[in-house]
This record gives C-alpha cells, structure tokens and sequence, in this order.
C-alpha cells in the first residue's frame, strides 16, 4: 500500500516538528556549556570577560551543532518513532498494509535535503565563524601571537615581537616541514602603528631552537642594504605548530577545499586532515540517512511493557557506536593511517547495511 497524499503530509509534519525541538534543545544546551566553558578558561589568564566568552560561545555554537547534527537526527528519529508507536499508529499503519519502507522514506528524504543544504549553503557560513573563533580564541586564551595562513601566493606568517612592540609579516613559496626549511623567503619588520623598520631577503630560513637561521641575507633599513652569510631572528614558532595552525579544516568552506588541499601539498604540506574532511563532507548526508535508519529497529516494534526503556537506550547506545565508529575512522584517516575516503564512508557504509538488514528480518517476521 502507498502512502497517500495526506499521509504523508502528516509524516512530514511531525517529523519536521520532532527534528526542530531536538534541534533548539540541543542548541541551547551546547551554548550553556560552551559559555561556562570558556569562561573558566578565559578566567585562568587573569580576564574574566563574560562579554568575550559569549562571543566566542556564538562563533562556537555553529560549529559545535554541526558537529553533533547527527545526534539530533538520531534523537529526533527516536522520539518521532517511539511517540507514533506509543500511540499505535505505527501498529495502525503496519495493519493497513504500509511497509517499513513507506514509513522511512519521509524522514529519509528530509534528512537527505537537510544534509546537502548544510553541506551545500550553510558550510561556508559556519567555516568563517570558525575561523573568527579560533583566531580570538587563539589571542585572548591560548596567548598565541603567531597567525599562519596558505594560498596560492605561499606561505604567509605572522607573529609579534611584544618586547618591542613590533611584528614580522614573513612570506615565502613553501616549507620542508621534516627540516623546517623555508625558501626564497622575505621577512617585513613593521612598528605596531603600520610604519616598515626593515625589510630582509634571504636564499633559505630554518626553523632551529626558538630562532630562524637565515643564509645568504640581505636586510634593507633607512635606506641601506648590508649582506650577512648568516642572520639570525627569534621566534615563538615551531615547526609542529605551523603544520596544525595553518587554516584547520573545519574553517574552510566545502567549495574551497579542494584547492587549499592542491595549494598545501605543492607547498610541502601535508594535508591528510583537509583530505578527511572533505570526503566527510561529501558522505554527510549519508551519515545522517544512517543514524535514521539505525533508529528505526528500537522503535518500529514497540511493545506496551517494561522493555520500552531498554528500546530507547539500546537506540541511543547504537547510535553512540556509530558515532565513535565514525570518529575512530576519521581519525584514522587524518593520521593518514588509512585512505581518507574509505575513513570516511566506511562508518555509513556499515551502519546503513548493517540497519537494512535488521529491518528486513523485522518486516518478514
């Protein structure tokens, strides 16, 4: 029996209501925490800013509710299951000659819709708010004054000199991240108020012991240029924080992905975790039709007994596994432990079959 018209009207509306309830409730709850989070940490360096903390809790939370969406489609999925089966129109639908298949399929469909537009439309959104909070996050908590950034121009650097109040813009095509060496590299000296101190070219710079060794260095100031074979500059940065603060991941758009990955590796990145991410990104939707459907055989046959609870937590419980699943894999994969694609679809792959199959011993039992 097909669904009609209106019945499918009526699944789409009460689907859609569960889903924007688990959707608030998870949101705020996030945002509480993340508040009370961060203002214990903002209170350790000495400036307890509930303003600060609130604005980097708002740059946060679309990150944050992204992250855990797949939670609020499995919790979404197990209350509008459990309240129909509750209710028996899920025993009512069934006796009519509705298959299980007919009573997924709305929920399939808006998860699927709800998947490409947040990949699609709101990524990019919720990239830029996560690079605006990992940069005020990395200033007023972390105390970092280094800002590391690639494009197709190369390599870009940025860290103050708080003993003189000065900064160093520091450019050049790429890096040996195994020996922290940087070619035909340009170091711009400036005055906090914007005005150039000097201006130093050099062959090749190397990152050792809280200091770049420049060779073959010409440095230009008030008008004079004076050749060393050796210079030295202090620094803060290490090779190791480089190669994880440059544009993370999760502050790039989807569309621009594929680029940064092609710009990193000919810069001597690696960029296994950017790989990951947007193979994740592709299967997104995926993984949500999968926490549907891992839902679905803790609610479908709902009994009137004590075993109700035990349905519920064993759904909740599933869905934990596939989540922990889905991050034990795409860590795997950002490591480069294994191919970024297949961390990336396996967890899907697994928690879509292994739910068919269970629904399809439920429907000819």
């Amino acid at each position: 029996m097909k669904l009609t018209k209106t019945l499918a009207r009526y699944f789409y509306k009460k689907y859609l209501i569960t889903l924007f309830y688990s959707l608030i409730i998870s949101t705020v709850f996030v945002f509480i925490v993340d508040t009370a989070e961060l203002s214990r940490r903002i209170s350790k360096t000495g400036d307890g800013d509930i303003i600060l903390s609130l604005k980097l809790a708002f740059l946060k939370l679309p990150e944050m509710v992204f992250e855990i969406f797949p939670f609020i489609i499995l919790f979404g999925s197990l209350a509008t299951f459990y309240n129909m089966a509750k209710s028996s129109e899920l025993v009512i639908f069934r006796s009519s000659g509705i298959s299980i298949w007919k009573i997924l399929s709305p929920p399939i469909l808006i998860v699927t819709v709800i998947g490409f537009f947040l990949i699609l439309v709101l990524q990019p959104f919720i990239a830029f708010t996560s690079s605006k909070y990992k940069e005020l996050e990395a200033r007023h908590i972390r105390g970092q004054t280094s800002l590391i950034t690639l494009s197709e121009n190369g390599l870009w650097l940025k860290e103050e000199k708080l003993e003189d109040n000065s900064y160093y813009i520091i450019h050049s095509l790429g890096m040996d991240k195994r020996y922290g060496n940087i070619e035909n590299v340009i170091f711009f000296n400036y005055q906090e108020n914007g005005n150039l101190l000097r201006r130093i070219d050099a062959d090749n710079a190397k990152l050792s012991d809280k200091k770049w060794v420049l060779s073959d260095a010409w440095i230009k100031e008030y008008e004079q240029s004076v050749f060393y074979e050796k210079y030295s500059v202090k620094t803060n940065l290490t090779i190791d924080q480089i190669q994880e603060n440059f544009s993370p991941p999760e502050t790039i758009s989807f569309w621009a992905l594929p680029n940064f990955i092609s710009i990193a590796e000919e810069a001597g990145f690696a960029s296994q975790r950017h790989k990951t991410r947007f193979f994740n990104l592709i299967v997104f939707p995926f993984f949500l039709i999968a926490m549907v459907l891992a839902s679905a055989p803790f609610s479908i046959n709902y009994i009137r007994t004590s075993k109700t609870n035990i349905l519920v937590f064993g759904g909740i419980l599933t869905g934990l596994a596939v989540y922990t699943l889905s991050s034990v894999s795409l860590a795997f994969g950002s490591s480069g432990a294994i191919n970024p694609f297949l961390s990336a679809i396996i967890t899907p792959i697994i928690a879509i079959t292994g739910s068919i199959t269970i629904l399809l011993y439920t429907e000819e039992s």
